[in-house]
């Protein structure tokens, strides 16, 4: 019987540490030893081959060689192994560079939509001082437009007696503060005055007008005395 083989019979055998346990004939089992008998220095009681001990291990075992790996084995295995990691590596950094890619399309995206909307907002703008310009200058044209009907009724006033003439010159201003450069004022009344005598030291003498337009509608009306 070879030492290392599983067909001992069944009795006590000490295993590699010096402890007892008992074998069936198949397998160990957990069962307390008995003392060992002082008579027979070497030997343990209840060993019917001394000299022959069991495999210690859980099960049969195979006395067939193991083989080795070869060289190229062993090269192919780590080629393949390397080959492995750098795909997995390859496919991560794939991944990650996709993804900055969709990022930085994104942000490209919302650059371009932020771009065109300061662009609208800047041609709103522009395109709303410019018609508000447009508003002044109409009300300007209106102002001079008002004092020269003034300077018509004024004339006709000199020629009918009610006041001197000659008529030699007529300005209009918004009263209370206004101004022709409101243009949330839907109205604008003016106080208008007529000089018809120059006093030689800058100032003149003359008659008050007046005048309300109505910026929404164009129409204005006019009238002699203050506002």
């Amino acid at each position: 019987m070879n030492a290392s083989g599983n067909n001992a019979q069944p009795g006590w055998y000490p295993d590699p540490s010096g402890q007892l346990r008992y074998w069936d004939g198949s397998t160990w089992l957990n069962i307390p030893a008995p003392a060992q008998n002082s008579a027979a220095p070497g030997t343990v009681p209840g060993t019917p081959m001394p000299g022959v001990v069991p495999n210690l291990g859980a099960g049969p075992t195979s006395n067939k060689p193991r083989r080795r790996m070869s060289k190229n084995a062993r090269r192919w295995l780590i080629i393949g192994i390397i080959a492995a990691v750098v795909l997995v590596g390859g496919s991560a950094i794939g991944v990650a560079i996709g993804q900055a890619n969709k990022e930085a399309a994104i942000a490209e995206e919302e650059q371009r939509q932020q771009e065109e909307q300061d662009r609208e907002e800047a041609d709103a703008i522009a395109a709303q001082e410019a018609e508000d310009e447009d508003e002044r200058e109409f009300r300007r044209e209106q102002v001079a437009f008002i004092e020269s009907r003034i300077q018509s009724m004024a004339e006709e006033h000199a020629a009918e007696g009610y006041i001197d003439g000659p008529i030699i010159d007529v300005s209009c201003a918004p009263t209370n503060g206004g101004s022709t450069d409101d243009l949330t004022a839907k109205t604008t009344v003016f106080e208008c005055f007529v000089a018809n005598e120059d006093n030689g030291d800058g100032t003149m003498r003359g008659h008050y007008y007046n005048a309300t337009m109505n910026w929404t509608d164009g129409t204005f009306t006019y009238g002699m005395g203050r506002a």
